[in-house]
């Protein structure tokens, strides 16, 4: 049998693939693993004005915003703000971020963080009211607060400190929101103060804590209730600005001395706090059985307003301007006050599942002392607060 040449050139292949002289011959080079970090698109949310577009940013009564061109931590300049939210439902701004395109950070929810520098201009922090919130197309909203845990020396002072906010600790998942179709990221701020912010960028991140409910909303299903526990989480006073209003101790827990200047028209009159460690506070299943008490040392009655504020809602905010039947006189100038949730016009509409503040305002009266707040049993007649058998 002759060897034809078709058959000696296939086993010349066979003989050449069977000894393994192909193997140091490479026609692709091993691809490398990229991770899901390096592929999300839009890391970048601020840096300078130029680049990177925000809204609300317009000046008003409750916020002054500019971006200083001096000490900034990258760029050219930074954003500033100044905020006084005694006299707004909502003082806040937000990121252009990728100029709105549909961020998907589910592949890097676990892996990395949402960071910013932040500074005051003197003294120091170790915290300040001020919420990140990620909405996506839907209109949905969750939210992540400042934890020390993520902030850089445990402080906000004059120097540019890193703080870093965790994907994995907003609560996404209680509020529905769709981490693979996020519209924007928005800053919102309570109570008062000051802030620069600067270079915020998305940056690997491993978070160590697991996410509780308690982390964002406490739950009370029962009374009574201790309110506005702990002076740091109090806005509205600082004598730094105005000595009006201070911190008293007549009474067994956080007080406030109110001492009005009557020749003075434009005397700072209003003070709040929130109910919870600036958490949201669910109060939906006792809110129908529920009253605010406090007590007042004072010669004379004041005329106070009280203001509940909701994180959420068409209807943020309920307000009562109390009268004599709020009041039961005891001895030594002492007074009780008594406001029932049920007599708040508003109350079925109002969220109580996502209480924010209570907030205090001075009608009437120059000189009072106010403290002892708590949340107690009520089950009588709304209209009638001091009737009921339980006071």
């Amino acid at each position: 049998m002759k060897l034809t040449k078709e058959i000696a050139i296939a086993i010349l292949i066979f003989c050449t693939l069977s000894c393994g002289n192909m193997r140091d011959v490479s026609v692709y080079e091993p691809s490398k693993s990229i991770s899901a970090f390096e592929q999300f698109p839009q890391k970048i949310l601020f840096t300078n004005s130029d680049e990177n577009g925000l809204w609300g940013v317009k000046n008003n009564a409750c916020k002054q915003v500019s971006y200083e061109t001096s000490n900034s931590y990258v760029g050219k300049d930074h954003l500033y703000i100044k905020w006084d939210a005694s006299k707004c439902n909502y003082v806040g701004m937000g990121l252009k971020w990728g100029n709105y395109k549909v961020k998907n950070l589910k592949p890097i929810i676990e892996s990395a963080a949402i960071e910013l520098r932040v500074r005051i201009n003197s003294g120091s922090l170790s915290n300040v009211p001020m919420f990140f919130i990620l909405e996506d197309y839907g209109g949905n909203q969750c939210r992540a607060n400042i934890n020390s845990l993520n902030l850089e020396g445990g402080k906000i002072d004059a120097e540019w400190r890193r703080i870093r906010i965790p994907f994995q600790a907003f609560n996404y998942e209680k509020r529905e929101v769709n981490m693979g179709n996020i519209k924007e990221l928005r800053l919102e701020f309570q109570r008062n103060g000051h802030l620069h912010i600067d270079n915020i960028v998305i940056v690997p991140h491993e978070h160590n804590y697991k996410i509780t409910s308690d982390n964002f909303t406490k739950v009370f299903n029962s009374h009574p209730i201790q309110l506005g526990a702990g002076k740091e989480y109090w806005w509205g006073i600082n004598t730094r600005y105005s000595s009006s209003l201070q911190f008293g101790d007549s009474f067994e827990n956080e007080s406030v001395v109110v001492d009005l200047d009557k020749s003075k028209k434009d005397n700072w009159n209003t003070f709040g706090f929130s109910p919870y460690q600036w958490m949201h506070v669910d109060l939906s299943s006792i809110c129908s059985s529920s009253a605010i008490k406090f007590k007042l040392k004072a010669k004379e009655l004041p005329k106070l307003q009280v203001i509940l504020f909701t994180y959420t809602g068409e209807r943020r905010r309920l307000q009562k301007t109390l009268n004599e039947s709020n009041f039961v006189v005891k001895k030594n100038g002492i007074y009780e006050a008594y406001l029932p949730l049920k007599s708040l016009m508003g109350y079925s509409e109002f969220r109580w599942h996502d209480l924010k503040e209570i907030r205090f305002r001075v009608l009437e009266g120059n000189q009072f002392e106010i403290g002892d707040f708590e949340l107690i049993e009520f089950r009588g007649n709304p209209k009638k607060p001091t009737k009921w058998k339980g006071i």
